[in-house]
Order: structure tokens, then C-alpha cells, then sequence
């Protein structure tokens, strides 16, 4: 497999599309559709485990390429200055909208986590990569 560097999601699923790259990394959001309608086809899940809506689909783990965890989700951000009720306000909305069945399906596609445990993930994130950036000695130019 050769990296093919993409500015985003979007021009990456338009070159796999095309046939101009034979595959790539997306995220569910970004392919879910394709998948559905039979125009791409999953081949394996970043994740440790399964993923709830592709229950057929093997992790890369479990496709006999070594331990691989890599996860990616979408959060909402604000300025550092944000007022906390305004911060409280906008959480306490995402928090209800979750609470819709048909909200909280549509959001899970979309790999959205809110308040506490959207910061959990960041630390955790930001930990775990720190440590490759410093194990591999990668520097920025």
C-alpha cells in the first residue's frame, strides 16, 4: 500500500471513487452512504473492536495486521474565552439531543462525543501521540 497524502476525507473518497487510488482510511461518516449504497466496500474497521454498524466487517487486528487502534471522532469546539454557561448551554443541548433515538443514531455515525468524555478522549489522544511523536523522533520542519 503507498500513501497517497489527501488534504481531507472528501478529495481522498473522490480518487478511491474514481479508481485514481485503490483504497483509503475514512472515516463511517464520510463513507456510510457509499457503503449503503454498494459503491465502496469496507474492508476493515481501525478500531479494537467492531464497529456496532458494521457487525460483518473485521477489525485490522483481526485481518492479521498486528495490534491497531486508531479512532476518530468529531466534537464541537469553542473559543478558550467562552463563557462557561454559554459552554454549559451547548452541552446540555447536544446531551438532549442524544437522549432522540433517531438523533442519537444519526449522531453515533457521526463518531460525536460530548462534554466529559470528549475531553477523556482528547487527554487520552493527545497522550498516546505525544509518545510516537517522541519515540519516533519526529521533529517538525
Amino acid at each position: 500500500m503507498t500513501f497517497v497524502p489527501y488534504p481531507g476525507n472528501g478529495p481522498a473518497l473522490n480518487a478511491v471513487l474514481g479508481q485514481q487510488v485503490t483504497s483509503m482510511f475514512a472515516t463511517l461518516a464520510n463513507v456510510s452512504e457509499y457503503l449503503k449504497a454498494g459503491k465502496l466496500r469496507a474492508l476493515a474497521v481501525g478500531n479494537r473492536t467492531r464497529a456496532e454498524p458494521l457487525p460483518d466487517v473485521p477489525t485490522v487486528t483481526e485481518s492479521g495486521n498486528g495490534d491497531f487502534d486508531i479512532d476518530a471522532r468529531f466534537g464541537a469546539f469553542a473559543p478558550a474565552a467562552t463563557p462557561e454557561p454559554a459552554i454549559n448551554e451547548v452541552e446540555h443541548l447536544f446531551a438532549a439531543a442524544l437522549q432522540d433515538s433517531s438523533v442519537k443514531e444519526r449522531l453515533s455515525v457521526q463518531g460525536l462525543t460530548c462534554g466529559n468524555d470528549f475531553a477523556a478522549y482528547l487527554r487520552k489522544q493527545n497522550d498516546a501521540y505525544s509518545r510516537i511523536i517522541t519515540e519516533a523522533n519526529i521533529k517538525a520542519e
